[in-house]
């Protein structure tokens, strides 16, 4: 046996310069702080090398290795050595085989307590045997006294004593001469693990934890290959789920600018309501006015006619007069006066007559040349000849030219009829386009792309029935995966995949399932197709050197790639339309295509291809929608004169504007010739009237001129009523020139309104026809002009409430500068497609290769290891289980229970990792890697595939951990490589007497904690005799126990003692003074150690046969 005797601490914490001597059983008596502990470190630190004073037993310590060489105090940073210190520790064994002693050293060199391990100097000395401690040189003597050796100076003559090159050699030096073996051989590599370990039990919490610390080493497996692997897949992780993250805030931000559109289109469709209000106020003024104009025309004719007949009643009631007239006939001259004045009577009323027949000719006439004019400005050309107006042309010429313009206009009221309903259909089908091409913008700019119905359909109906099976609804639309290489080349791309652009992409595990849904859908996917991607593989370019039409198209879908370039498999890209025939299949930038010894002009196809296509489609469409719109506004007007002009034409030709031409043409003439006549007549009857013999024979004819003047004053009433309806007729046609020079201006500011927004100028006059129908224009207009003003208040809340806060937290969380508000929708939309269409794909890509480079290498590097681990596991429990059982504490001993873990899950993996078929596969030797290929279960294989499953949950868990800072629940990597996690384990506990077991985990709670205490000190003995007891030759058996027996009462630790000494074990212990009386019998020598000040003082008291001294 080798056995430690002495131990030197020189600049050690508190001990500056003290030997203790150690017996078999050495016990370390003191109140806390006063150094007992460190005296431990120091004898772990020197024979193992590890620096690590706070391990299993005695977490809760914070000491270190500086902080015993510079002696740090309880203060924090207070340090009584802080400056250049060396520390030796020096540990004297004596052989008692050949009876000689030997030391080993550990030197520490340190500048500052601060600095770090890597600047420290750590030696290890090892003597050869027959030196003692007093042999070794720690101290130079110098005048003021003797100071620590230098690294220089420490050495001893002729050799004996060797520095260790590092410390893995000082290891390996050390387990020699300790009779433990090679270093590195598993019992060196226990002893190295478990010797340094504390033995305070406090906060060992289970038997699974000391099992962990004192039994079972941790894995061998080298996991730094996996560590890296995971390293990297919970990088790409982080990445999928930062862009995941990213796309549901875009995806948010893009709900909240589809809800402030919603509101800006409010604002707009009243902004435009209001201009349209004016603007429709102004043109229905100018109509109301017009149509008075007409009312009025009609009541001037209703006049006009008026008059003439109350010119026939003027001339009964001047026949009355000229009957009293005729009383006075007898006299020749009042006969011949009587007879004068009746011819002009009768003249002048013929000549008013003539006078209103002339008017109403002339009102007709112009009517009939203005529908002339407006006619031909309709494409309906005729002409009429001037003589028709003109009273000098003969009268034949003027009625002939009169009936064949009639003639013309009943020709062509079939061809006016034909141009009204042209005009009609054409606003129904302007209207239609503009109601698709609307719905088409709104669906854009909601970022919803148009794509054909029967495409979504049959997507969505794949999708539907996938989430029923709880698999992802993956189905996507090739168009939908693809993006543009080269940006020139789209429209040829886009032309020459055609309606395959809507072929759907799935997985390929879900395909079969796709199909049957693909079928059961019959003649409804019409021209769309199911991609087969579990046969569909990259092609192979015939040629490098040529450019190919797929290269201008790329994916992140590693299927939907393939089936593009598939499609457009060895078409040549040509850039002159004179190289297209030197190929089979050949195509040119402007959808020129040679193939099949044909040259065709592809057909230029709408862009769906790429984040830029939604924004395309709107531009085109938005530009088409103006077009339209301003076609049907053309027409609208054009419909509107068309209307007045039509309604002209059937009045003209529906009255008797024709025939009053006819029976009027002669009437100016005819009035002119009567006003010459009357006149002459006046004069001679002038002359008679100046006889007084007459003056007596006009009594009577006063009576009837009065009855002549009532009639008179009627007409002259009918007169001025159409004078004043003449007034109002200039007076509305002035207000109209008024409305039409302000019209303009409306019309403007109505197209500026609606400029950009043509889509709404339907949803406008519907919701104008509505409000119309109860309310004047102007009313609406002052009503919506408030509701824009309230509208305009929400969307500015709403903008800075809800989406621009989003906006601004997306940009200040990615680094990025995009527009706030509306203003950087489009680049919003296009950020969220792209990580949809592209970057997520491409992540998810990158990630699943991950995941089967970490599932493979976890398959061939880790898996069977573990089998092996749990294997050497159990035949190390047995072999522990042999001295355990060996060893008898009071009436009791005890054995480990070993078992696969009862966690479900556990359980599952842990039968995955002994199956049968869990071999190690040679991948150099190809007959072996093919015979494990050709035999493998495929029950195992997706056994494993679902453990790795596991691990991949567990790895998003940290990526996720990693980006939002929140604690999971997740696993790590090491806990599944680490064959101990799928393994349960207890103690049993028997009573050698009654030999009954029962396992200490049912048993925990109900005895003190000593009782439960004492099989795990049975355990760490058992666990260092089987490390001392496999050594080739005897070693030493030393254990050292601090804080022992602390829940443990007298007669718990006397049978614990008695067992130590039994098994010729050198311990030394420490333990508080309540436990001395049971301890201090069974101790060979026994030390106080108290603290002066900052120095430790220790003295010994050994046992002789008689007591202690």
């Amino acid at each position: 046996m080798i056995r430690m005797t002495r131990l030197h601490l020189i600049n050690w914490h508190n001990f500056q310069d003290d030997i203790i001597d150690f017996k078999n059983i050495t016990y370390l008596l003191g109140v806390n702080a006063v150094g007992k502990t460190t005296i431990m470190d120091a004898v772990r630190y020197c024979l193992t090398t590890n620096k690590d004073f706070n391990t299993a037993g005695n977490k809760k310590s914070s000491r270190t290795l500086l902080g015993s060489v510079h002696q740090k105090q309880r203060a924090e940073d207070s340090y009584l050595r802080p400056g250049h210190t060396v520390s030796y520790i020096g540990i004297e064994f004596l052989d008692e085989v050949i009876k000689k002693t030997f030391v080993i050293i550990a030197r520490v060199e340190s500048e500052t307590p601060k600095q770090d391990l890597r600047g420290v100097y750590q030696d290890w000395y090892i003597t050869k045997p027959g030196y003692t401690l007093d042999d070794i040189p720690f101290f130079i003597k110098r005048k003021e006294g003797k100071t620590p050796a230098s690294r220089e100076s420490f050495k001893l003559e002729n050799k004996g004593m060797d520095r260790a090159s590092n410390q893995a050699d000082a290891r390996r030096r050390i387990c020699r001469m300790l009779g433990i073996g090679d270093a590195d051989s598993p019992i060196g590599k226990k002893f190295n693990e478990v010797f340094h370990m504390g033995t305070s039990l406090e906060d060992i919490k289970d038997i699974r934890e000391f099992i962990y610390t004192y039994i079972l080493p941790e894995p061998e497996v080298n996991i730094d290959f996996l560590q890296k692997d995971m390293i990297e897949l919970e990088r790409l992780q982080e990445i999928l789920q930062e862009a995941s993250d990213r796309e549901a805030l875009l995806k948010e931000i893009n709900e909240k600018i589809k809800n402030a559109k919603e509101l800006f289109i409010k604002v707009k469709i009243n902004e435009i309501l209001v201009a349209y209000a004016n603007l429709q106020g102004n043109i229905e003024e100018t109509n109301e006015k017009k149509y008075l104009i007409e009312e009025w025309e009609s009541s001037l004719s209703v006049l006009e006619e008026k008059l003439v007949d109350l010119a026939a009643v003027e001339s009964k009631t001047l026949e009355l007069l000229y009957e009293a007239q005729r009383a006075a006939e007898n006299n020749a001259e009042n006969k011949e006066l009587l007879s004068l004045e009746s011819e002009n009577k009768n003249n002048v009323i013929e000549e008013n007559k003539l006078i209103l027949e002339s008017g109403i000719f002339n009102n007709s006439a112009k009517e009939l040349f203005e529908l002339k004019d407006k006619l031909n400005k309709l494409g309906f050309v005729f002409d009429i000849d001037n003589c028709i107006m003109d009273e000098n042309c003969l009268t034949q010429e003027r009625l002939a030219e009169i009936k064949r313009v009639a003639k013309v206009f009943a020709d062509m009221e079939e061809e006016i009829k034909n141009q009204d309903a042209k005009i009609r259909t054409d606003i129904v089908k302007f209207n239609e386009e503009s109601t698709i091409l609307s719905n088409k913008i709104k669906s854009l700019e909601s970022g919803i792309m148009c794509y054909p119905k029967e495409a979504i359909f049959v997507r969505d109906k794949i999708n539907g029935v996938l989430s029923e099976q709880s698999k992802k609804g993956d189905a996507r639309l090739l168009c939908e995966l693809l993006y543009m290489t080269d940006n020139s080349w789209q429209d040829a791309v886009e032309s020459y995949l055609n309606t395959q652009r809507f072929n759907i992409i799935v997985e390929p595990d879900n395909y079969l399932l796709a199909k049957k849904v693909f079928i059961s859908l019959g003649d409804k996917v019409k021209g769309i197709g199911l991609v087969d991607t579990r046969k569909i593989k990259d092609v192979e370019y015939e040629s490098e050197k040529e450019s190919y039409l797929s290269d201008k198209i790329d994916s992140e879908n590693t299927y939907a790639g393939a089936y593009a370039r598939f499609v457009m498999k060895d078409v040549i890209c040509c850039e002159s339309s004179g190289d297209l025939e030197k190929f089979s299949k050949s195509v040119t930038k402007d959808r020129l295509r040679f193939q099949s010894f044909c040259l065709q002009r592809m057909a230029k196809r709408e862009h769906f291809i790429g984040v830029d296509a939604i924004e395309k489609q709107l531009k085109t469409a938005k530009k088409e929608l103006i077009e339209i719109q301003k076609n049907l506004n053309e027409l609208d007007i054009s419909k509107k004169n068309f209307d007045v002009i039509y309604k002209g034409y059937t009045k003209f030709r529906a009255g008797e504007s024709f025939s009053k031409l006819e029976k009027y043409c002669e009437s100016k003439k005819k009035a002119k010739e009567l006003g010459i006549k009357i006149a002459d007549i006046n004069k001679k009857i002038e002359e008679f009237k100046k006889n007084p013999i007459l003056l007596a024979m006009y009594d009577r004819v006063k009576e009837c001129q009065k009855n002549v003047n009532d009639i008179r004053d009627e007409i002259t009433d009918a007169k001025a009523k159409k004078q004043n309806i003449s007034d109002n007729i200039i007076k509305s046609k002035l207000i109209i020139e008024d409305l039409e020079k302000n019209l303009t201006g409306l019309q403007i500011v109505y197209e500026n309104s609606v400029n950009g927004y043509s889509e709404l100028s339907l949803d406008v006059e519907k919701k104008y026809l509505n409000e119309r129908k109860s309310k004047k224009a102007s009313t609406i207009s002052y009503n919506f002009s408030n509701r824009m003003t309230q509208d305009n208040i929400a969307l500015n809340s709403y903008l800075n409430q809800e989406l621009i806060p989003l906006q601004q937290k997306y940009t200040a969380t990615y680094t990025c500068d995009y527009a706030i508000g509306l203003e950087g929708a489009n680049r919003y939309m296009q950020e969220f497609l792209s990580l949809q269409n592209i970057e997520l794909e491409r992540h998810r890509s990158e990630l699943a290769q991950a995941q089967i480079r970490c599932k493979d290498r976890f398959r061939k590097e880790v898996l069977f290891r573990m089998k092996d681990d749990i294997l050497r596991a159990r035949q190390q429990f047995k072999q522990v289980n042999r001295v355990m059982e060996n060893l008898e504490y009071g009436e009791e001993s005890y054995r480990f229970g070993i078992d696969k873990s009862k966690d479900k899950e556990l359980g599952l993996f842990y039968d995955i990792i002994m199956d049968k078929d869990n071999q190690q596969i040679d991948r150099d030797n190809d007959i072996l890697a093919y015979m494990a290929e050709v035999n493998k279960s495929e029950i195992f294989e997706s056994q494993i595939e679902d453990f790795m499953s596991r691990i991949m949950i567990d790895v998003e868990e940290h990526a996720k951990q990693n980006l939002t800072g929140q604690k999971s629940k997740a696993k790590n990597m090491g806990m599944y490589v680490d064959y101990r996690t799928y393994l349960d384990y207890d103690i049993i506990i028997k009573n050698v007497v009654t030999e009954k077991e029962v396992a200490l985990s049912k048993v925990s709670g109900e005895g003190s904690g000593g009782e439960n205490q004492a099989p795990f000190y049975v355990a760490i003995c058992a666990s260092l005799l089987q490390i001392y007891e496999q050594s080739k030759e005897e070693s030493i058996r030393l254990i050292l126990l601090d804080e022992a027996f602390n829940n443990m009462t007298s007669d718990r630790i006397e049978p614990m003692m008695n067992m130590f000494k039994k098994l010729r074990l050198q311990l030394v212990l420490i333990a508080t003074a309540e436990k001395a009386t049971a301890i201090l019998p069974y101790c060979d020598i026994t030390y106080s150690i108290v603290k002066s000040g900052n120095r430790n003082a220790i003295r010994a008291f050994e046992r002789l046969e008689d007591g202690l001294r």
